[in-house]
Parts: structure tokens; C-alpha cells; sequence
């Protein structure tokens, strides 16, 4: 690449940057988004997104991917795994959004209010925060794509490794906890405290559902962790981290419905604490699904790929990374709907 070739593409990069700037701040003084602003929410998915990616790859590797993304040549293998940490990057956004509208969602539900209004407009906030993990998943996707086109076209061509690429072995093998990885996890546990306090506010939670009922739910537990510790047992060590993301979308997936089940024999008997039991049931499962998959089974399908024990994550573990956090999504609408319908008791 020639010192003009390097310029214009820059020249490029800077034009692009400067439009979607100027985007931005025409969108944010137009004021028709003002009612989208969640700052807790917002703080959260990107530390969390942080963090996530820490527990998933190493400090080199992250700062490979930013550099390639910025224009740095590489070989095909390089820019490919430097496109699986995008798409990872996005993976955790779109997760940790669904799961940050499922805790404001408890917290929401957990607050006194004066009145059903206030309560219904605390619940509807929290579903900004999936809106934040969506934009931020396309914004990483970007990269991700255009990485992964350079490494096709590199393993078509069959460029030899430039020789400015750091061609040491990553020192990530295997499953070892290393200090980027316990750094990840201690920054993920600290913003999701730090999050819930800040939320919480030092306010009592006396609303018709306690946090502490809805996050420490026993059945939601028993089904979401017991049931995939066991399917990963049965799967066995073959399976590899895809047993646990199957493990935590399926057992997530069958707390969903039977919440959901539990709801519509509520209203049906005009059982109001059958109705809130069932709420509870349905937050608890999700949220506790997607802490797995963003906490455990996430970062364990990333280590195996970038240690070059499999080629990708498996086709399941993509689609249900895609469609568990959006049925999550589809489900607080339905608690939503079922809070605030109105629910008289028979007579007699």
C-alpha cells in the first residue's frame, strides 16, 4: 500500500466518522429522542460489553482487533479471529441489553410507586436498554463484516504475514484463568452491583414484586442452572462450550413458557398472586439465561475458537445467542401486559 493508498483511505475513514458525528448531534439537538436517554443503562452495556470481552479474549487479541479495524494489514487467520471478536463484541451488546432490561424491568416492578402509571412508565424505560444493546451490536458488526471480508480475500490471495504483525503465540491456551479473564469477570460482577444500586437508589423495595423474589426466584433456578449442568453432563466434554450455551437458551427457553403457562391459569382462575408468581417466574428464568450465556458459555465458545480448537461457534449457538435475547424481549412485553391489566376479583 503506497502513502497515497494510506492517506485516502484515512481521508475516508475521517469522512465516514465525521458524518455519523454529525448525525449524532443533529439527532440529540433535534430532541425527538429525549425520551430514550436511560444513563444508568447506557453506563452499564458499555462497561459490560468491556467486560465481557475480557472474559472472553486476551488484552493482545483485543488490541489486534482494534488495530486491524483501524486499517492495519494482516494475515488471513489474524483478521479472522480479529472479525470473531467484533462479532463476539456484538454478541455480548445485543445479550447484555436484554439482560439490563430484564433487571431494570425487576427493579421497576420492585419500587413503590404512587400508582399504576408510574410503574408502567419505570417498565417501559427499561426497555431503552435493549434498544442500546442493539445499536451498539450493528455498530460492531461493522467491523466484524469488513474484517471478515479482508480475511477471505487474503486466504484467496494468499498474503504472507506482513512483517510489522506480532508473530508471538498468544499466551492464552486452553481454559487458563489468566489475569485478563479475572479482571473481566471482577469488572462484570462490579457493574452489575453498581448498576443495581445505582437503579435501586436507597429506595425500599415494596412494590408488587420485590427484587429479591424475582432474582432469587427457587424454581427459575432450579430449572435454568440445574437443567443445564445436567445437559452439559449428559452432552459430555465432547460437546464442549456449546453444551452450556444449549444448556442455559434451552432451560431459559422452557422457563419462559412455563411462566408463561402459569400466567394465563392465573388469569383464568383471576388468581392475582398465581399472575405475579408467574411475572416473577418469567423475569427470573431470562435473566438468569442470559447471565449464562454472556458469563459463562460466551467466553468459553470464544476461548476454544481463538485457541483454534474449532474453526466458528457452532450454527445453534449463533441462532440462539440471536433469538433467545429477542424472545426475552417479547416476554417482559408480555409481563408488562400482564401487570398492568386490570384484574377483578370474582364475587361471592
Amino acid at each position: 500500500m503506497t502513502a497515497t493508498d494510506k492517506s485516502s483511505t484515512r481521508g475516508h475513514a475521517a469522512l465516514r466518522w465525521l458524518v455519523a458525528a454529525v448525525f449524532l448531534a443533529a439527532a440529540g439537538a433535534s430532541g425527538a429522542f429525549s425520551g430514550l436517554m436511560n444513563k444508568a443503562g447506557l453506563l452499564y452495556l458499555i462497561l459490560g460489553t468491556v467486560a465481557a470481552g475480557l472474559m472472553g479474549f486476551s488484552g493482545r487479541e483485543i488490541a489486534t482487533a482494534f488495530r486491524q479495524a483501524a486499517g492495519q494489514v494482516g494475515r488471513a487467520e489474524s483478521l479472522g479471529k480479529s472479525a470473531y471478536f467484533w462479532e463476539a463484541a456484538a454478541r455480548n451488546a445485543w445479550i447484555l441489553g436484554a439482560l439490563g432490561s430484564a433487571l431494570n424491568f425487576t427493579i421497576a416492578l420492585g419500587t413503590p410507586s404512587e400508582g399504576i402509571g408510574e410503574t408502567s412508565s419505570r417498565m417501559i424505560q427499561s426497555f431503552i436498554v435493549t434498544l442500546y444493546g442493539l445499536v451498539l451490536a450493528v455498530v460492531c458488526l461493522v467491523p466484524a463484516m469488513r474484517l471478515a471480508g479482508k480475511a477471505e480475500k487474503a486466504r484467496l490471495k494468499g498474503v504472507a504475514r506482513p512483517a510489522t504483525e506480532d508473530t508471538r503465540p498468544s499466551p492464552v491456551t486452553g481454559r487458563t484463568l489468566t489475569p485478563d479473564r479475572i479482571i473481566g469477570y471482577v469488572l462484570f460482577a462490579a457493574v452489575l452491583v453498581l448498576t443495581i444500586f445505582f437503579l435501586v437508589g436507597g429506595q425500599p423495595q415494596g412494590g408488587p414484586l420485590p427484587i429479591g423474589k424475582v432474582l432469587l426466584h427457587g424454581p427459575a433456578i432450579l430449572i435454568v442452572l440445574g437443567g443445564s449442568i445436567a445437559l452439559a453432563l449428559f452432552m459430555g466434554a465432547g460437546a464442549g462450550a456449546r453444551a452450556w450455551t444449549l444448556g442455559f437458551a434451552m432451560t431459559g427457553f422452557i422457563g419462559l413458557l412455563m411462566g408463561l403457562i402459569q400466567a394465563l391459569f392465573g388469569f383464568a382462575h383471576r388468581n392475582i398472586a398465581e399472575i405475579a408468581a408467574a411475572c416473577a417466574f418469567i423475569i427470573s428464568a431470562s435473566s438468569l439465561s442470559l447471565l449464562g450465556l454472556v458469563a459463562v458459555a460466551a467466553p468459553l465458545e470464544d476461548r476454544e475458537v481463538m485457541d483454534g480448537r474449532r474453526d466458528g461457534p457452532g450454527a445453534l449457538s449463533r441462532l440462539f445467542w440471536i433469538v433467545f435475547p429477542l424472545l426475552t424481549f417479547i416476554f417482559l412485553i408480555l409481563t408488562f401486559i400482564m401487570v398492568v391489566t386490570p384484574m377483578v376479583k370474582p364475587g361471592g
